[in-house]
């Protein structure tokens, strides 16, 4: 009788899903395929063409000191020619390019837009014997340079907020890991994978959820092989996530090692190159942005000597590469006396105190000198002495911050040790990701990801980004 019962029963067991399937995320919308991919290419297409408008316009200004005959034939063939180069993002796929950081996504754009305008001056060169004016083309080139990664940027943000960047995910392992993964996703929401579903790794056979084509599987800790997990997923792309903890993620290539499979990791601040590279970035623009700022830094310091009597300038001792000490300089910014009483304004409020030990900083710090002290921070005004210490190689114009002996002290020491590989910067990856709203966990995590995964475009990524953060002043008191 229980044999015939079992029997009966066993086909709708068979039927019901299994307990680990992965299971929908509710309230998740997914982009209209294709939509992102439109607006990126017809934006690319009109940026490129306005970029040959402008230096049409500027190469006339230039005919008073050197004349020529501006007519379309001189420049008509180069309108044509960029007209393709959204042909070359999309074999780059750039189009729409979910799945890739703005890092990559600018050495790419950069990378190809260089390459392209480069074979167009060959071509007119060798082929058409300079048919094309040099100054429209050199012009065209340097201004798409500037304007495409800009325009990419710009219409990612657009398409974020209106809910038209993205393609669907289906997140799959162990659910503590599988849980960071989306969670870590949900925020990176400029990488466009979207998490629509979650579950353990599903049994051989088992459908894929819904018309997901994209997996990303984070591998268990030990006890499973990488084919056992792969070979029977069913979905069209899968994206292994080692079960490793924190490692480099970024400029790490694939080697087969005949039976195995090897994952290659470039150091890039170990290259004497590269250092090198870094340090003539640092003169170059140290030197143009010292020169800028200094009547600004002239200008605030009458304006701190006036307000609040006493030294101009906060000097202290900080750690810098290989954990030397060097002498930090900003402009002043709190009231004389300030780091003496920075335990007595912790111990008289407990809001101070949480916020101390979640961020190191104070939101309400009555230290800071009234209007003028909050001025400068909010725009980063007392930051720019720093650009001295950049000159004299005591630090970066891009880096981990260099901190105080008392921060220094609640990070782990894995992490501190890390910091001393690279030079201290003026502007770091945290400080263009929140600045001071961010906490200790996210400053360490971040300056680990910055030496881990350096390169030139995460450098001019950073850079550009501390513009915008410091004209709009967020996230700073």
């Amino acid at each position: 009788m229980e044999v015939e019962q079992l029997r009966r029963i066993m086909p709708a067991l068979l039927a019901s899903p299994p307990a680990d399937a992965a299971r929908m995320l509710g309230g998740v919308k997914v982009p209209p395929t294709g939509l992102a991919s439109a607006v990126l290419a017809i934006g690319d297409l009109l940026v490129l063409e306005a970029a040959l408008l402008v230096a049409v316009l500027l190469r006339e200004q230039a005919n008073h000191w050197h004349p020529i005959d501006i007519n379309p034939s001189v420049f008509a063939g180069v309108g044509v020619a960029v007209a393709f180069l959204p042909l070359a993002y999309a074999l780059a796929r750039l189009y729409p390019g979910y799945g890739q950081t703005s890092v990559e996504r600018l050495r790419k754009r950069v990378t190809v837009t260089a390459l392209w305008f480069g074979a167009m001056i060959l071509f007119d060169r060798l082929a058409q014997e300079g048919q094309w004016s040099r100054g429209i083309l050199l012009a065209t080139a340097g201004l798409s340079l500037l304007a495409v990664p800009l325009w990419d940027a710009v219409a990612r943000n657009f398409l974020n907020r209106r809910g038209w960047w993205g393609e669907a995910v289906v997140v799959l392992g162990p659910e503590v890991q599988r849980r960071q993964v989306v969670d870590s996703l949900t925020a990176l929401n400029d990488l466009g994978w979207i998490p629509v579903a979650e579950g353990e790794l599903p049994a051989p056979g088992e459908p894929a959820v819904g018309n997901v084509a994209l997996a990303v599987v984070v591998l268990p800790s030990h006890g499973v092989g990488l084919s056992e997990v792969a070979d029977h997923l069913p979905y069209r792309r899968v994206v292994l996530v080692p079960g490793v903890g924190d490692v480099q993620n970024l400029w790490v290539s694939v080697r087969d090692l005949g039976a195995h499979l090897g994952l290659e990791m470039q150091r890039n601040l170990l290259a004497p190159g590269n250092r090198l590279l870094k340090r003539v970035l640092d003169l170059l623009l140290g030197t143009i942005a010292l020169t800028c700022s200094a009547p600004v830094i002239l200008l605030f310091a009458l304006l701190v000597a006036i307000v609040s009597p006493g030294p101009i300038f906060y000097t202290q001792d900080r750690a810098g590469l290989g954990g030397r000490p060097f002498r930090l300089w900003k402009l002043r910014t709190m009231i004389v006396g300030a780091d003496t009483m920075l335990q007595q304004v912790i111990a008289s409020s407990e809001k101070a105190r949480d916020d101390w030990s979640l961020s190191m900083k104070l939101r309400h710090d009555p230290r800071i000198i009234p209007v003028l002290g909050h001025l400068m921070r909010r725009f980063s005004i007392d930051e720019l002495p720093q650009f001295w210490n950049v000159l004299r190689g005591d630090m970066s114009l891009v880096g981990p911050r260099p901190l105080p002996a008392y921060h220094i002290e609640r990070l782990d020491l894995a992490a501190g040790r890390i910091r001393q590989r690279v030079r201290p910067g003026i502007t770091g990856l945290w400080q263009v990701s929140g600045r001071n709203t961010t906490t200790l966990a996210e400053q360490q995590r971040m300056d680990t990801y910055y030496v881990r995964n350096w390169s030139l475009w995460l450098d001019l990524h950073i850079l550009a980004r501390t513009v915008l953060v410091v004209m709009t002043g967020k996230g700073a008191w």
